[in-house]
């Protein structure tokens, strides 16, 4: 039985996903930041990760219609 499945994209917008199907938690990592969706459907989750686009795909199954929370961010540090 699958318990987590991750997966990498050839995507300029999403580069990674780890769906845990126990607690139906989708986290996605961008290059600047990763979010981790809450109570995602396995049906929406096997749209998104079949897409031809997943970036079109998590906004028109996931972005909208879960709640999420943003787990980390890259800051650019500029000098001075």
């Amino acid at each position: 039985m699958i318990k987590v499945q991750n997966n990498t994209y050839d995507s300029s917008t999403v580069q990674s996903s780890s769906y845990n199907y126990e607690h139906k938690t989708l986290t996605v990592h961008f290059s600047h930041a990763s979010y981790i969706y809450y109570e995602v459907s396995v049906m929406d989750y096997v749209a998104f990760v079949n897409a031809k686009s997943q970036g079109q795909a998590l906004n028109l199954y996931i972005k909208d219609n879960y709640r999420f929370e943003k787990i980390n961010e890259v800051k650019k540090v500029e000098n001075i």
